[in-house]
């Protein structure tokens, strides 16, 4: 699945930083950013903000479920590959 690059991110509202060690032993960090919709992640840069992928929330969803539903998906990427993900949508970036 692919997400919209920057667009939908230009009224979201800064998160944090998600930050979690794949099974390789590499560290991996995301900035989130809250969304309409529900949260897109990526990096920070001089130019703004770079969009590696969204997840949309599901009725009644909150923040912190949410945030949880994307780092099980991130993991599951990073351990698993693309194919086993089963909500965050990735951009080329990932």
């Amino acid at each position: 699945m692919t997400a919209r690059s920057v667009d939908f991110t230009t009224t979201g509202d800064y998160v944090g930083i998600l930050e979690f060690q794949s099974p390789d032993g590499e560290w991996h960090d995301f900035t989130v950013i809250r969304t309409p919709s529900g949260m897109a992640f990526g990096g920070a840069c001089n130019t703004g903000f770079l969009t590696s992928g969204s997840i949309a929330r599901e009725d009644g969803e909150t923040d912190d479920t949410l945030l949880g539903e994307l780092l099980a998906d991130l993991e599951v990427y990073y351990r698993d590959g693309a194919a086993y993900t089963s909500r965050i949508a990735t951009t080329e970036r990932m």
